[in-house]
């Protein structure tokens, strides 16, 4: 038999924190292999240790005996300490070697302890950035009328539905959102120049007869595409558009994505032994970066590394995730063996330190510095196409008719930003808006909301396909491959 003298005190979810003993220094168990936590202190939802499929919780209970109970856990044992035990470190026998539980310090809230960005609520661990549960409230965040609530982590604050402004009422209708080009769809949206009809902007079009324009990209002075067919090409035209430049053509090449970084535009070469390459956005000499490549697809480029998915397409798991330098070198492999559809291309996004990337059926997040193994980031959401940025992953998926779809980064409540959207194949993220494209033959859309929901605002309608989407400061660039052709909307 074990010595249970020689064991330190457990250390699990709600019985303790930062060094402090329980109420009343005592721990009561219950003897079905579960340390409980009916009518305890410990939310359900709290951090717990997994100890052979074995989910322990512990409960302060000032009641319990002070005997240094045992409770049976599948075939070990988990040893809770006497009253002059202090509960700040935890070691487990599970009829071997003692095995130690790190506590993965959280935010504490007497003796409970919540995930870091939750606090108590009750019984349950609330989300800070929810607008119920705002910051260390566990009351909901006032709005009024005809806006939305919303929370910064911190405090309250709310966002005017499309159609209203803020003023000392709180907010109120700027007039005619249908047909006023200085408030087209909603408040403060301009169309510039452009006609406003039925609360959507007229497009400008940037070039036309683009033969299978795919994938896009935008800075503030140029819009990027790349063409597919008997010559393939990487183009680009001003942004109010006035022509088309080619930059790079080839009749060897497959260019499949486009990234930008510093006067440079990089790009896959879809092919079996394909390439990351560059060349000037000015124009001049192409340069690979990262050569023989099996079918490299899609491209991020963001703090001097380049992210970009390939697939040898030998098995139905032969997708990889790879990183390599700016400037080119030796790649990383950052995932491999991930499944891919033979129909939808991979999509990738680069945010809060991981790479999140789409497969057949889910949305994956894997260590940008390649320090940990991928993991099912949002399981059996067949995903479109993915974004993140600082805080949240979006994306965009085939169930329920198409929704798209946000969740903070580091994991917790998703949020249906909409519904009803036939095949959004594009998502694009910037500081205050989510945007996507949907639909096609003819009935193709281009659609915003605000970040955590709101009222969806449609920029573009009655397109033929539209395909991928790129934003800069001002305006929202797409491609219509369904008609060759690139258009643009103020944001």
């Amino acid at each position: 038999m074990t010595d249970v003298r020689r064991l330190v005190p457990l250390l699990l979810l709600a019985a303790s924190c930062g060094g402090r003993d329980l109420p009343g220094g005592t721990v009561g168990v219950d003897s079905g292999g579960t340390v409980g936590d009916d009518g305890g202190l410990g939310p359900a939802d709290a951090r717990a240790s997994s100890l052979r499929d074995a989910v322990v919780r512990a409960r302060a209970d000032a009641g319990s005996p002070p005997d240094g109970s045992i409770a049976t856990v599948d075939t070990g044992t988990v040893v809770i300490g006497d009253a002059g035990a202090p509960f700040d470190a935890a070691t487990v026998d599970v009829g071997g070697p003692d095995v130690a539980v790190p506590f993965d310090a959280g935010s504490c809230d007497g003796a409970a302890c919540c995930q870091p960005g939750f606090h108590l609520c009750g019984s349950t661990c609330a989300d800070d950035t929810a607008p119920a549960t705002c910051g260390d409230s566990c009351t909901p965040c006032a709005a009024p009328a005809d806006s939305l609530a919303s929370c910064d982590g911190t405090s309250c604050s709310y966002v005017c539905n499309p159609g209203y402004v803020a003023c000392a009422a709180g907010c109120c209708s700027c007039g005619d959102t249908l047909n006023d080009p200085n408030d087209c769809g909603y408040c403060g949206h301009s169309c510039g120049s452009l006609a406003c009809v039925d609360g959507v902007c007229g497009s400008t079009i940037i070039a036309t007869d683009q033969a299978n324009a795919y994938a896009l990209a935008a800075d503030d002075e140029y819009v990027y595409w790349t063409t597919t067919g008997t010559t393939s090409s990487v183009d680009q035209a001003p942004v109010g558009g006035g022509g088309a430049t080619v930059l790079v053509s080839s009749q060897d090449e497959y260019p499949e994505a486009l990234a930008l970084v510093s006067g440079q535009v990089y790009w896959t070469d879809a092919i079996q032994s394909g390439a990351v390459s560059r060349v000037p956005s000015g124009g001049g000499m192409s340069i690979p970066l990262v050569t023989n490549l099996p079918y490299p697809g899609a491209l991020v480029a963001t703090g001097g590394r380049l992210y970009f998915t390939t697939n040898s397409y030998a098995s139905e798991s032969s997708g990889a995730v790879l990183s390599a330098p700016i400037g080119g070198g030796a790649a990383t492999t950052l995932a491999s063996n991930q499944t891919t559809s033979p129909n939808v291309t991979p999509s990738i996004a680069v945010g809060a330190g991981h790479v999140f990337f789409t497969t057949y059926s889910d949305v994956m997040s894997v260590p940008a510095n390649g320090g940990g193994a991928a993991v099912q980031f949002a399981a059996e959401q067949y995903p479109y196409a993915v974004a993140a940025d600082a805080k949240n992953v979006y994306w965009t998926s085939a169930l329920g008719g198409g929704v798209v779809l946000q969740e903070p980064a580091t994991g917790g409540s998703m949020v249906t930003l909409a519904t009803g959207q036939y095949y959004p194949n594009a998502i694009a993220v910037d500081a205050a808006n989510v945007y996507w494209t949907s639909g096609q033959g003819g009935t193709g859309t281009v659609v915003s909301v605000p970040i955590g929901g709101g009222m969806p605002v449609t920029l573009a309608t009655n397109q033929a396909y539209p395909a991928s989407i790129a934003l800069n400061s001002t305006t929202l660039f797409w491609v219509d491959f369904g008609d060759g052709t690139i258009h643009s909307v103020p944001k």
